[in-house]
């Protein structure tokens, strides 16, 4: 099968052009991420140096020879900066020339003089730029984005493919620039590259899609003030652990609720601001005593609250302790004001028998208030003995609050 090449290269230079325009569009419509604008850019820059090629190639203009080549390695270069930006990397604009005027220098020098030596040179240097790019996406692993994997993939697929141009080059060498045209294999090589072109495009508008919805989902399950998980957040956890049965699983599991005392004669006393670096510092205070075992939130206004699966009573309480004392402390001077911020700690822990979460949360709640009424800055634990004491406080509490059966608590009367 014989594919007419000036029709491919038209083709090939025609979807790389509107491949970058696309691209380019969707950055300054979106402005989502400067990893689409950079790709764009490499699109068009790559177009340019395609029509460079093939108007060398027509017209066996050995002096243009070069420039295409070159040009697109700048393209490739540009790839490389958009990983790098992706990934929150400075590039160093040196190397954006640092290939192609390589190239340029090796073959100017004299050292390589045959057409196919190199287009040889070309397809290295570009090979060793796709490598460059998957490694910079591979150091985001830990990001869990669905399309980084295949994006690494087609990446390093496309350095070997270029490197697999040897053995043709070999067998059936093209010669000179003007031969270009009658070479049996070069189209094919066109529409494979151009394949690929096309497929990570896409992959590029995949991955930066994920990243912004996934920073959208973060800062709809984040507190904005505190930077700690919110309501919402909470709750999936909850379900989350609903669904593993830790309950068959014989796994203890504590709650705690977390209320700041008198915050609102600090907001009316000291004024909004000091009011928020209040909640700050008990923010601080929290993510300094909870590792990645355990699920802190901000419920609202100054009630937080704390999952923690595998923790008993004791260790549970040990650690509302921890924060209560550590507060305490923290805030008892704030900007040189006479805060002396305390917090007051309810407790609620299972063994695994009869767990349920939304149980948990009403025997900490029932806890909490039992502190309050104890006069704050204190623990005060509900266990799995204690539910009919639980139950009989939790009445008071509803009675009080009208609170729906089954939601967590936002704010205490007894503040």
């Amino acid at each position: 099968m014989h594919l007419d090449l000036v029709t491919m290269s038209a083709v090939n230079i025609a979807v790389t052009a509107i491949l970058g325009v696309v691209l380019l569009l969707t950055w300054v419509r979106e402005r989502s991420s400067i990893f689409i604008g950079w790709w764009g850019l490499a699109q068009l820059v790559q177009a340019v140096g395609i029509l460079i090629a093939a108007i060398a190639s027509a017209a066996n203009a050995a002096d243009l020879v070069s420039l295409g080549p070159a040009t697109m390695l700048i393209a490739e270069s540009l790839k490389w900066k958009a990983a790098r930006e992706f990934e929150n990397r400075r590039f160093p604009w040196p190397l954006l020339f640092a290939g192609p005027l390589a190239f340029l220098g090796i073959v100017h020098s004299g050292v390589i003089q045959s057409f196919d030596a190199r287009l040889f040179l070309m397809s290295t240097i570009i090979g060793l730029y796709n490598l460059a790019v998957a490694c910079e996406l591979e150091r985001g692993r830990d990001e869990r984005l669905t399309s980084r994997k295949p994006a690494i993939a087609l990446l390093v697929f496309t350095a070997i493919g270029q490197l697999s141009w040897l053995p043709l080059l070999l067998s059936k060498p093209i010669g000179e620039v003007g031969q270009v045209y009658t070479s049996d294999w070069f189209p094919f090589v066109l529409i494979v590259t151009l394949s690929l072109r096309v497929a990570l495009a896409f992959l590029v508008l995949a991955m930066s899609k994920e990243r912004q919805e996934s920073k959208q989902r973060a800062g709809a399950l984040t507190d904005p003030l505190t930077g700690l998980p919110n309501r919402r957040a909470l709750f999936e956890v909850a379900d989350a652990l609903a669904q593993r049965s830790l309950t068959r699983e014989n796994i203890p599991v504590s709650v705690l609720l977390f209320d700041l005392d008198r915050f609102k004669e600090t907001n009316d006393g000291f004024g909004h601001l000091v009011g928020d670096r209040v909640l700050g510092i008990f923010a601080s205070t929290l993510k300094g005593h909870f590792g990645h075992d355990a699920t802190i939130a901000r419920l609202g206004g100054e009630e937080f609250a704390a999952i923690l699966p595998g923790a008993d009573a004791k260790a549970a309480v040990e650690r509302g302790e921890a924060v209560r004392s550590a507060y305490a402390f923290s805030a008892a001077l704030v900007d040189g004001m006479a805060v002396g911020g305390t917090v007051s700690v309810g407790v609620a822990s299972n063994l695994g028998s009869d767990c349920d979460l939304s149980a948990l949360f009403r025997q900490a709640d029932v806890a909490l208030y039992a502190a309050k009424r104890a006069g704050r800055n204190r623990v005060e634990l509900v266990g799995p003995r204690q539910t009919a004491l639980s139950e009989a406080l939790h009445a008071t509490i509803r009675t009080r609050t009208q609170r729906p059966e089954g939601e967590m608590p936002i704010e205490h009367d007894a503040a």
